[in-house]
Protein backbone atom coordinates (compact mmCIF):
# COMPACT_ATOMS: atom_id res chain seq x y z
CA UNK A 1 0.00 0.00 0.00
CA UNK A 2 1.45 3.20 -1.21
CA UNK A 3 1.19 6.22 1.59
CA UNK A 4 0.93 9.81 0.26
CA UNK A 5 4.11 11.62 0.88
CA UNK A 6 2.99 15.24 2.89
CA UNK A 7 5.25 18.17 1.51
CA UNK A 8 6.97 20.01 4.52
CA UNK A 9 5.68 23.13 4.64
CA UNK A 10 7.81 26.08 5.96
CA UNK A 11 7.27 28.07 9.05
CA UNK A 12 6.12 32.58 8.76
CA UNK A 13 10.07 33.02 9.89
CA UNK A 14 11.27 30.56 7.53
CA UNK A 15 9.23 32.41 4.65
CA UNK A 16 10.27 36.21 6.19
CA UNK A 17 13.85 34.85 6.07
CA UNK A 18 13.96 33.62 2.06
CA UNK A 19 11.36 36.81 1.37
CA UNK A 20 13.85 39.19 2.89
CA UNK A 21 17.24 37.90 2.74
CA UNK A 22 17.20 36.57 -0.72
CA UNK A 23 16.24 39.23 -2.82
CA UNK A 24 18.63 42.04 -1.18
CA UNK A 25 21.43 39.15 -2.07
CA UNK A 26 20.43 38.70 -5.31
CA UNK A 27 20.56 42.60 -5.22
CA UNK A 28 23.88 42.75 -3.90
CA UNK A 29 25.10 40.72 -5.99
CA UNK A 30 23.65 42.03 -9.54
CA UNK A 31 24.78 45.46 -8.46
CA UNK A 32 28.33 44.01 -8.02
CA UNK A 33 28.08 41.98 -11.05
CA UNK A 34 27.46 45.50 -13.27
CA UNK A 35 30.55 47.10 -11.38
CA UNK A 36 33.02 44.28 -11.83
CA UNK A 37 31.99 44.35 -15.50
CA UNK A 38 32.32 47.95 -15.43
CA UNK A 39 35.60 48.12 -13.42
CA UNK A 40 36.50 45.11 -15.95
CA UNK A 41 35.90 47.16 -19.38
CA UNK A 42 37.54 50.02 -17.51
CA UNK A 43 40.80 48.33 -17.38
CA UNK A 44 40.30 47.24 -21.34
CA UNK A 45 39.77 50.29 -22.18
CA UNK A 46 42.72 52.05 -20.06
CA UNK A 47 44.47 49.39 -21.68
CA UNK A 48 43.58 50.57 -25.63
CA UNK A 49 43.85 53.94 -24.66
CA UNK A 50 47.73 53.91 -23.06
CA UNK A 51 48.23 51.48 -26.46
CA UNK A 52 47.08 54.52 -28.58
CA UNK A 53 48.94 56.79 -26.33
CA UNK A 54 52.36 54.75 -27.36
CA UNK A 55 51.33 54.68 -30.46
CA UNK A 56 50.90 58.27 -30.73
CA UNK A 57 54.27 58.89 -29.35
CA UNK A 58 55.87 56.63 -31.43
CA UNK A 59 54.98 58.52 -34.15
CA UNK A 60 55.94 61.96 -33.20
CA UNK A 61 59.39 59.94 -31.77
CA UNK A 62 59.64 58.50 -35.29
CA UNK A 63 58.95 61.78 -36.62
CA UNK A 64 62.21 63.58 -34.67
CA UNK A 65 64.07 60.48 -35.56
CA UNK A 66 63.73 61.04 -39.01
CA UNK A 67 64.47 64.46 -39.08
CA UNK A 68 67.66 63.98 -37.27
CA UNK A 69 68.89 61.08 -39.52
CA UNK A 70 67.64 62.60 -42.93
CA UNK A 71 69.81 65.54 -41.98
CA UNK A 72 72.65 63.17 -41.59
CA UNK A 73 72.05 61.63 -44.36
CA UNK A 74 72.26 64.64 -46.59
CA UNK A 75 75.64 64.54 -45.30
CA UNK A 76 76.85 61.40 -46.26
CA UNK A 77 75.33 61.47 -50.26
CA UNK A 78 78.04 63.06 -51.96
CA UNK A 79 80.38 60.96 -50.40
CA UNK A 80 78.70 58.17 -51.30
CA UNK A 81 78.57 59.41 -55.35
CA UNK A 82 81.79 60.12 -55.13
CA UNK A 83 82.99 57.09 -53.93
CA UNK A 84 80.45 54.83 -56.68
CA UNK A 85 82.33 57.10 -59.52
CA UNK A 86 85.66 56.42 -58.21
CA UNK A 87 85.62 52.77 -58.07
CA UNK A 88 83.22 52.37 -61.46
CA UNK A 89 86.57 53.81 -63.09
CA UNK A 90 88.86 51.60 -61.09
CA UNK A 91 86.13 48.41 -62.00
CA UNK A 92 87.00 48.78 -65.94
CA UNK A 93 90.34 46.81 -65.50
CA UNK A 94 88.83 44.16 -63.68
CA UNK A 95 86.15 41.21 -63.92
CA UNK A 96 83.64 41.87 -61.56
CA UNK A 97 83.62 38.81 -59.39
CA UNK A 98 87.45 38.91 -59.53
CA UNK A 99 88.29 42.89 -58.79
CA UNK A 100 90.26 43.47 -55.43
CA UNK A 101 87.42 45.39 -53.61
CA UNK A 102 89.50 45.57 -50.36
CA UNK A 103 92.30 47.12 -52.01
CA UNK A 104 90.32 49.18 -54.50
CA UNK A 105 88.61 50.66 -51.70
CA UNK A 106 91.68 51.78 -49.69
CA UNK A 107 93.03 53.11 -52.95
CA UNK A 108 90.39 55.57 -52.97
CA UNK A 109 90.31 56.28 -49.79
CA UNK A 110 87.54 54.66 -47.69
CA UNK A 111 86.63 53.35 -44.15
CA UNK A 112 87.51 49.55 -44.73
CA UNK A 113 86.07 49.09 -41.10
CA UNK A 114 82.66 50.77 -41.08
CA UNK A 115 82.23 50.83 -45.25
CA UNK A 116 81.67 47.97 -47.43
CA UNK A 117 81.31 47.80 -51.35
CA UNK A 118 78.77 45.21 -52.71
CA UNK A 119 78.58 44.02 -56.65
CA UNK A 120 75.31 43.08 -57.91
CA UNK A 121 74.85 41.24 -61.28
CA UNK A 122 72.14 41.32 -63.60
CA UNK A 123 71.01 38.53 -62.17
CA UNK A 124 70.07 40.06 -58.79
CA UNK A 125 72.78 38.77 -56.83
CA UNK A 126 75.99 39.92 -55.13
CA UNK A 127 79.14 38.12 -56.87
CA UNK A 128 81.94 40.02 -55.19
CA UNK A 129 82.07 41.85 -51.92
CA UNK A 130 84.07 43.10 -48.99
CA UNK A 131 81.31 42.01 -46.51
CA UNK A 132 81.83 38.21 -46.66
CA UNK A 133 78.72 37.31 -44.87
CA UNK A 134 76.80 38.64 -48.13
CA UNK A 135 78.84 37.05 -50.85
CA UNK A 136 76.71 35.29 -53.02
CA UNK A 137 73.12 36.94 -51.82
CA UNK A 138 70.56 36.40 -54.26
CA UNK A 139 68.10 39.31 -53.74
CA UNK A 140 65.39 37.69 -55.72
CA UNK A 141 64.87 34.92 -53.43
CA UNK A 142 64.98 37.62 -50.46
CA UNK A 143 61.84 39.40 -52.45
CA UNK A 144 61.09 39.49 -56.03
CA UNK A 145 60.30 43.13 -56.04
CA UNK A 146 64.05 43.60 -55.52
CA UNK A 147 64.53 42.42 -59.44
CA UNK A 148 62.45 45.02 -60.20
CA UNK A 149 64.03 47.74 -58.44
CA UNK A 150 67.53 46.71 -59.77
CA UNK A 151 65.73 47.06 -63.31
CA UNK A 152 64.90 50.71 -62.26
CA UNK A 153 67.91 51.79 -61.16
CA UNK A 154 69.45 50.57 -64.37
CA UNK A 155 66.97 52.18 -66.74
CA UNK A 156 67.34 55.38 -64.83
CA UNK A 157 71.48 54.93 -65.21
CA UNK A 158 71.60 57.34 -61.65
CA UNK A 159 72.78 57.40 -58.46
CA UNK A 160 70.51 56.02 -55.54
CA UNK A 161 70.37 56.42 -52.41
CA UNK A 162 68.56 54.78 -49.43
CA UNK A 163 67.54 55.56 -45.58
CA UNK A 164 69.56 54.21 -42.95
CA UNK A 165 68.46 50.65 -42.35
CA UNK A 166 69.23 47.41 -40.27
CA UNK A 167 72.02 45.40 -41.27
CA UNK A 168 70.50 41.97 -41.68
CA UNK A 169 73.20 40.26 -40.60
CA UNK A 170 74.58 42.47 -38.17
CA UNK A 171 71.99 44.54 -36.39
CA UNK A 172 73.55 47.97 -36.61
CA UNK A 173 72.17 50.68 -39.03
CA UNK A 174 73.73 51.02 -42.29
CA UNK A 175 73.20 53.40 -45.57
CA UNK A 176 73.66 52.02 -49.11
CA UNK A 177 73.84 53.37 -52.22
CA UNK A 178 73.36 51.71 -55.55
CA UNK A 179 75.19 52.98 -58.77
CA UNK A 180 74.61 51.56 -62.59
CA UNK A 181 78.11 51.49 -64.13
CA UNK A 182 77.69 52.90 -67.62
CA UNK A 183 78.34 49.24 -69.21
CA UNK A 184 74.57 47.89 -67.33
CA UNK A 185 76.67 44.86 -66.62
CA UNK A 186 76.15 45.62 -62.45
CA UNK A 187 74.93 47.80 -59.91
CA UNK A 188 77.78 48.93 -57.41
CA UNK A 189 76.10 49.11 -53.81
CA UNK A 190 77.79 50.52 -51.01
CA UNK A 191 76.97 49.94 -47.58
CA UNK A 192 78.28 52.29 -44.82
CA UNK A 193 78.29 52.18 -40.79
CA UNK A 194 77.42 55.26 -39.09
CA UNK A 195 77.88 56.29 -35.39
CA UNK A 196 75.83 58.82 -35.31
CA UNK A 197 72.93 57.20 -37.31
CA UNK A 198 73.57 54.10 -34.29
CA UNK A 199 73.32 57.24 -31.34
CA UNK A 200 70.13 58.01 -33.29
CA UNK A 201 68.53 54.78 -33.41
CA UNK A 202 69.76 54.04 -29.80
CA UNK A 203 68.07 56.69 -28.56
CA UNK A 204 64.75 56.66 -30.39
CA UNK A 205 64.26 52.86 -28.82
CA UNK A 206 65.58 54.18 -25.37
CA UNK A 207 62.85 56.52 -25.73
CA UNK A 208 60.35 53.93 -27.21
CA UNK A 209 61.21 51.49 -24.68
CA UNK A 210 61.13 54.02 -21.83
CA UNK A 211 57.40 54.38 -22.80
CA UNK A 212 56.28 51.04 -21.46
CA UNK A 213 57.27 52.26 -17.47
CA UNK A 214 54.73 54.54 -17.25
CA UNK A 215 51.70 52.16 -18.00
CA UNK A 216 52.23 49.62 -15.44
CA UNK A 217 50.56 46.89 -18.13
CA UNK A 218 52.60 47.58 -20.46
CA UNK A 219 55.44 45.34 -20.57
CA UNK A 220 58.11 46.43 -23.32
CA UNK A 221 57.61 48.30 -26.58
CA UNK A 222 60.07 47.75 -29.41
CA UNK A 223 60.43 49.46 -32.77
CA UNK A 224 61.49 47.83 -35.89
CA UNK A 225 62.13 49.03 -39.10
CA UNK A 226 61.37 46.00 -41.96
CA UNK A 227 61.93 45.10 -45.34
CA UNK A 228 58.65 42.82 -46.46
CA UNK A 229 59.35 39.18 -46.02
CA UNK A 230 62.32 39.40 -44.26
CA UNK A 231 62.34 38.50 -40.75
CA UNK A 232 64.18 40.92 -38.41
CA UNK A 233 67.26 39.20 -36.90
CA UNK A 234 66.36 39.73 -33.30
CA UNK A 235 62.99 37.87 -33.63
CA UNK A 236 63.97 34.88 -32.17
CA UNK A 237 60.32 32.51 -31.82
CA UNK A 238 58.28 31.45 -35.10
CA UNK A 239 55.27 32.49 -33.94
CA UNK A 240 56.50 35.74 -33.07
CA UNK A 241 58.43 35.92 -36.78
CA UNK A 242 55.30 35.08 -38.39
CA UNK A 243 53.23 38.04 -36.57
CA UNK A 244 55.56 40.46 -37.92
CA UNK A 245 55.80 39.38 -41.34
CA UNK A 246 51.88 39.32 -41.29
CA UNK A 247 51.96 42.95 -39.63
CA UNK A 248 54.64 44.38 -42.11
CA UNK A 249 53.19 42.65 -45.07
CA UNK A 250 49.66 43.45 -45.21
CA UNK A 251 50.20 46.89 -43.11
CA UNK A 252 47.44 45.90 -40.63
CA UNK A 253 47.80 45.56 -36.65
CA UNK A 254 48.51 41.61 -35.19
CA UNK A 255 48.00 40.34 -31.77
CA UNK A 256 49.62 37.05 -30.63
CA UNK A 257 49.53 35.03 -27.25
CA UNK A 258 53.06 34.90 -26.37
CA UNK A 259 52.18 33.45 -22.46
CA UNK A 260 54.94 32.44 -20.53
CA UNK A 261 54.18 29.52 -17.84
CA UNK A 262 57.08 30.88 -15.66
CA UNK A 263 55.31 34.41 -15.20
CA UNK A 264 52.64 35.91 -13.55
CA UNK A 265 49.71 37.01 -15.33
CA UNK A 266 48.44 36.42 -19.63
CA UNK A 267 50.96 38.23 -21.81
CA UNK A 268 50.04 39.40 -25.21
CA UNK A 269 51.81 40.79 -28.06
CA UNK A 270 50.46 43.49 -30.24
CA UNK A 271 52.75 44.38 -33.33
CA UNK A 272 51.12 48.04 -35.49
CA UNK A 273 52.31 49.26 -38.52
CA UNK A 274 53.72 52.56 -39.01
CA UNK A 275 54.33 53.91 -42.30
CA UNK A 276 58.45 54.88 -43.22
CA UNK A 277 59.09 57.96 -45.28
CA UNK A 278 61.50 58.39 -48.36
CA UNK A 279 62.41 54.47 -48.13
CA UNK A 280 62.84 52.43 -51.47
CA UNK A 281 63.61 49.51 -49.92
CA UNK A 282 62.11 49.63 -46.53
CA UNK A 283 58.18 48.67 -46.44
CA UNK A 284 57.46 50.70 -42.96
CA UNK A 285 58.08 50.38 -39.11
CA UNK A 286 56.59 48.08 -37.30
CA UNK A 287 55.89 48.50 -33.61
CA UNK A 288 56.05 45.66 -31.41
CA UNK A 289 54.08 46.17 -27.68
CA UNK A 290 53.65 43.50 -25.39
CA UNK A 291 51.20 43.96 -22.78
CA UNK A 292 50.93 41.43 -19.08
CA UNK A 293 47.66 41.46 -17.57
CA UNK A 294 48.72 40.51 -14.18
CA UNK A 295 47.94 43.81 -12.61
CA UNK A 296 44.63 43.93 -14.37
CA UNK A 297 44.01 40.26 -12.83
CA UNK A 298 45.35 41.42 -8.97
CA UNK A 299 42.71 44.54 -9.31
CA UNK A 300 39.85 42.17 -10.21
CA UNK A 301 40.91 39.87 -7.37
CA UNK A 302 40.88 42.10 -4.76
CA UNK A 303 37.57 43.35 -6.03
CA UNK A 304 36.14 39.83 -6.04
CA UNK A 305 37.47 39.42 -2.61
CA UNK A 306 36.79 42.84 -1.31
CA UNK A 307 33.27 41.96 -2.30
CA UNK A 308 32.94 38.38 -0.94
CA UNK A 309 34.04 39.83 2.63
CA UNK A 310 31.45 42.48 2.29
CA UNK A 311 28.66 40.19 1.03
CA UNK A 312 29.41 37.96 4.23
CA UNK A 313 29.14 40.75 6.51
CA UNK A 314 26.33 41.91 4.99
CA UNK A 315 24.65 38.61 4.81
CA UNK A 316 24.87 38.17 9.00
CA UNK A 317 24.36 41.47 9.95
CA UNK A 318 20.92 41.44 7.70
CA UNK A 319 20.35 37.56 9.03
CA UNK A 320 20.62 39.03 12.58
CA UNK A 321 18.21 42.09 12.01
CA UNK A 322 15.57 39.98 9.71
CA UNK A 323 15.53 37.11 12.38
CA UNK A 324 15.05 39.44 15.29
CA UNK A 325 12.53 41.86 13.47
CA UNK A 326 10.65 38.58 12.26
CA UNK A 327 10.64 36.84 15.32
CA UNK A 328 8.96 39.98 16.87
CA UNK A 329 6.10 39.61 14.29
CA UNK A 330 5.93 36.04 14.29
CA UNK A 331 5.53 35.71 17.99
CA UNK A 332 1.53 36.48 18.55
CA UNK A 333 0.99 34.19 15.54
CA UNK A 334 3.01 31.19 16.85
CA UNK A 335 0.88 31.81 20.68
CA UNK A 336 -2.44 31.92 18.61
CA UNK A 337 -1.20 28.68 17.03
CA UNK A 338 -0.47 26.59 20.58
CA UNK A 339 -3.69 28.34 21.66
CA UNK A 340 -5.90 27.00 18.73
CA UNK A 341 -4.20 23.12 18.96
CA UNK A 342 -4.99 23.13 22.67
CA UNK A 343 -9.14 23.52 22.04
CA UNK A 344 -11.28 20.42 21.63
CA UNK A 345 -14.85 19.44 21.85
CA UNK A 346 -15.28 20.43 25.67
CA UNK A 347 -13.91 23.69 25.75
CA UNK A 348 -15.04 25.87 22.64
CA UNK A 349 -16.32 28.65 25.01
CA UNK A 350 -12.90 29.39 25.64
CA UNK A 351 -11.78 32.69 24.37
CA UNK A 352 -7.82 33.65 23.17
CA UNK A 353 -6.94 36.60 24.16
CA UNK A 354 -3.60 38.28 22.06
CA UNK A 355 -1.83 41.29 22.13
CA UNK A 356 0.51 42.70 18.62
CA UNK A 357 -0.14 44.11 15.57
CA UNK A 358 -3.47 45.33 14.36
CA UNK A 359 -3.75 42.73 11.88
CA UNK A 360 -3.30 39.50 14.67
CA UNK A 361 -5.73 41.49 17.17
CA UNK A 362 -8.54 41.42 14.40
CA UNK A 363 -6.95 37.71 13.71
CA UNK A 364 -8.00 36.91 17.34
CA UNK A 365 -11.17 38.38 17.42
CA UNK A 366 -12.14 36.90 14.16
CA UNK A 367 -11.23 33.41 15.86
CA UNK A 368 -12.93 33.70 19.03
CA UNK A 369 -16.36 34.83 16.83
CA UNK A 370 -15.67 31.63 14.96
CA UNK A 371 -15.38 29.72 18.13
CA UNK A 372 -18.56 31.26 19.35
CA UNK A 373 -20.21 30.24 16.45
CA UNK A 374 -18.98 26.65 16.27
CA UNK A 375 -20.28 26.01 20.35
CA UNK A 376 -23.42 26.86 19.02
CA UNK A 377 -23.87 24.74 16.05
CA UNK A 378 -22.32 21.61 18.37
CA UNK A 379 -24.70 22.61 20.68
CA UNK A 380 -27.55 21.86 18.15
CA UNK A 381 -25.63 19.24 16.30
CA UNK A 382 -27.05 16.11 17.84
CA UNK A 383 -30.31 16.84 17.71
CA UNK A 384 -30.12 17.99 13.96
CA UNK A 385 -28.41 13.87 13.46
CA UNK A 386 -31.42 12.48 15.33
CA UNK A 387 -33.21 14.11 12.95
CA UNK A 388 -31.24 13.33 9.96
CA UNK A 389 -31.09 9.84 11.43
CA UNK A 390 -34.79 9.79 11.66
CA UNK A 391 -35.67 10.91 8.63
CA UNK A 392 -33.07 8.22 6.78
CA UNK A 393 -34.95 5.43 8.36
CA UNK A 394 -37.72 6.01 6.79
CA UNK A 395 -36.69 6.79 3.75
CA UNK A 396 -34.90 3.16 4.48
CA UNK A 397 -37.98 1.39 5.04
CA UNK A 398 -39.82 2.87 1.63
CA UNK A 399 -37.55 1.27 -0.16
CA UNK A 400 -37.51 -1.38 1.37
CA UNK A 401 -41.21 -1.40 0.29
CA UNK A 402 -41.20 -0.86 -2.62
CA UNK A 403 -38.46 -3.19 -3.48
CA UNK A 404 -40.13 -6.21 -1.82
CA UNK A 405 -43.17 -5.51 -4.10
CA UNK A 406 -41.04 -5.25 -6.96
CA UNK A 407 -39.17 -8.11 -6.47
CA UNK A 408 -42.54 -10.21 -5.65
CA UNK A 409 -43.90 -8.68 -8.89
CA UNK A 410 -40.78 -9.92 -11.16
CA UNK A 411 -40.64 -13.40 -9.51
CA UNK A 412 -44.48 -13.80 -10.41
CA UNK A 413 -43.39 -12.24 -14.35
CA UNK A 414 -41.25 -15.12 -13.93
CA UNK A 415 -43.85 -17.66 -13.17
CA UNK A 416 -45.77 -16.43 -16.12
CA UNK A 417 -42.72 -16.39 -19.00
CA UNK A 418 -41.43 -20.02 -17.12
CA UNK A 419 -44.92 -20.72 -18.74
CA UNK A 420 -44.84 -19.67 -21.81
CA UNK A 421 -41.46 -21.34 -22.70
CA UNK A 422 -42.11 -25.42 -23.76
CA UNK A 423 -41.63 -28.19 -21.26
CA UNK A 424 -37.92 -30.14 -20.83
CA UNK A 425 -39.88 -33.50 -21.00
CA UNK A 426 -42.13 -32.78 -23.77
CA UNK A 427 -38.80 -31.44 -26.05
CA UNK A 428 -37.28 -34.55 -24.63
CA UNK A 429 -40.02 -36.96 -26.24
CA UNK A 430 -39.62 -35.80 -29.48
CA UNK A 431 -35.61 -35.18 -29.38
CA UNK A 432 -34.81 -38.09 -27.48
CA UNK A 433 -30.84 -36.89 -27.67
CA UNK A 434 -31.65 -32.68 -27.02
CA UNK A 435 -30.26 -30.87 -23.59
CA UNK A 436 -31.52 -27.55 -22.67
CA UNK A 437 -29.46 -24.95 -20.76
CA UNK A 438 -31.89 -21.93 -19.71
CA UNK A 439 -29.96 -19.29 -17.25
CA UNK A 440 -31.00 -15.81 -17.54
CA UNK A 441 -29.09 -12.92 -16.12
CA UNK A 442 -31.69 -11.49 -14.26
CA UNK A 443 -34.91 -13.00 -12.47
CA UNK A 444 -36.89 -12.46 -16.13
CA UNK A 445 -35.01 -12.11 -19.53
CA UNK A 446 -35.29 -11.17 -23.08
CA UNK A 447 -33.77 -14.51 -24.13
CA UNK A 448 -36.21 -17.89 -24.76
CA UNK A 449 -36.31 -20.79 -26.50
CA UNK A 450 -39.88 -21.90 -28.34
CA UNK A 451 -40.67 -25.84 -29.24
CA UNK A 452 -43.81 -26.74 -31.39
CA UNK A 453 -45.15 -29.35 -33.38
CA UNK A 454 -47.86 -29.09 -36.31
CA UNK A 455 -48.07 -32.82 -38.05
CA UNK A 456 -45.24 -34.48 -38.71
CA UNK A 457 -43.05 -31.38 -38.28
CA UNK A 458 -40.57 -30.44 -35.53
CA UNK A 459 -40.30 -26.37 -35.36
CA UNK A 460 -37.57 -25.08 -32.20
CA UNK A 461 -36.18 -21.61 -31.90
CA UNK A 462 -33.53 -19.98 -29.52
CA UNK A 463 -33.50 -15.92 -29.67
CA UNK A 464 -31.70 -12.77 -28.15
CA UNK A 465 -35.13 -10.19 -27.45
CA UNK A 466 -33.51 -6.57 -27.38
CA UNK A 467 -33.05 -5.28 -23.34
CA UNK A 468 -33.19 -7.36 -20.14
CA UNK A 469 -34.94 -7.51 -17.40
CA UNK A 470 -38.73 -6.79 -17.63
CA UNK A 471 -38.24 -4.97 -20.77
CA UNK A 472 -36.85 -8.02 -22.54
CA UNK A 473 -39.12 -10.32 -21.23
CA UNK A 474 -41.93 -8.23 -22.22
CA UNK A 475 -40.67 -7.97 -25.64
CA UNK A 476 -39.86 -12.10 -25.84
CA UNK A 477 -43.93 -12.58 -25.19
CA UNK A 478 -44.50 -10.35 -28.18
CA UNK A 479 -42.15 -12.69 -29.95
CA UNK A 480 -43.54 -15.82 -28.89
CA UNK A 481 -46.84 -14.87 -29.86
CA UNK A 482 -46.04 -13.76 -33.45
CA UNK A 483 -44.09 -17.03 -34.13
CA UNK A 484 -47.13 -19.27 -32.24
CA UNK A 485 -49.43 -17.44 -34.33
CA UNK A 486 -47.73 -17.90 -37.68
CA UNK A 487 -47.07 -21.38 -37.06
CA UNK A 488 -51.24 -22.44 -36.70
CA UNK A 489 -52.46 -19.79 -38.69
CA UNK A 490 -50.69 -19.91 -41.82
CA UNK A 491 -49.17 -23.34 -43.71
CA UNK A 492 -45.98 -21.81 -44.61
CA UNK A 493 -43.30 -24.22 -44.18
CA UNK A 494 -39.65 -22.40 -45.30
CA UNK A 495 -38.22 -20.83 -42.28
CA UNK A 496 -37.25 -18.33 -44.00
CA UNK A 497 -41.36 -17.52 -44.80
CA UNK A 498 -41.68 -18.11 -41.50
CA UNK A 499 -39.80 -15.68 -39.82
CA UNK A 500 -40.53 -12.72 -42.55
CA UNK A 501 -43.85 -13.06 -41.30
CA UNK A 502 -42.95 -13.23 -37.88
CA UNK A 503 -41.18 -10.27 -38.59
CA UNK A 504 -44.21 -8.09 -39.99
CA UNK A 505 -46.16 -9.14 -36.59
CA UNK A 506 -43.61 -8.11 -34.33
CA UNK A 507 -43.47 -4.69 -36.43
CA UNK A 508 -46.82 -3.87 -36.85
CA UNK A 509 -47.45 -4.20 -33.19
CA UNK A 510 -44.40 -2.30 -31.89
CA UNK A 511 -44.69 0.73 -34.66
CA UNK A 512 -47.19 3.20 -33.70
CA UNK A 513 -48.31 6.33 -35.89
CA UNK A 514 -46.87 8.54 -32.81
CA UNK A 515 -43.72 6.92 -32.23
CA UNK A 516 -41.68 3.77 -33.09
CA UNK A 517 -40.33 1.17 -30.63
CA UNK A 518 -37.03 -0.24 -31.52
CA UNK A 519 -36.96 -2.97 -30.40
CA UNK A 520 -37.03 -6.81 -31.91
CA UNK A 521 -35.08 -10.10 -31.70
CA UNK A 522 -32.25 -11.96 -32.94
CA UNK A 523 -33.41 -15.67 -33.72
CA UNK A 524 -32.05 -18.87 -34.82
CA UNK A 525 -34.80 -21.03 -36.12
Amino acid sequence: MKTKQVKKKQSILQQLMINILLPVLVLFTLAFLFVYKYQQNTVEASIARRKSNIVAETKNLISYYDFAIHQHEESLIAYMQQKSSQLEKKLQHYPIDKAPLKQLEAEIGMDTINEDIYLIDNNSKIVNTTFQPDLGLDFKKLDPEFEQFFENIKKNGKFKDDRFGLELKTGRMRKYSYFPVKTGDYIIEIGLYSETADQFKALLLEKIKGLSKRYPSIHNVTLFLGVENIVDVSIKDSISAKAYLECLNEKKTVIIDCDNPNTPGKEQKEYIFLPVLDATLYTGYVLEVQTNDLKHREMLADLFFNFILLFIGVLIILSIIVYIRSKKITKPISQLAIEAQGINAENLGKHINISGSKEIEELSTSFNDMMDNLRDSYETLEEKVIERTAELEQQKRLVENKNEEIVDSIQYAKFIQEALLPSKAEIKAALPHSMIYYAPKDIIAGDFYWFEQRKDEIWFAVADCTGHGVPGAMVSVLCVNAMNQTLFETAITETGEFLDSVREKVVRTLTKESRSVKDGMDISL
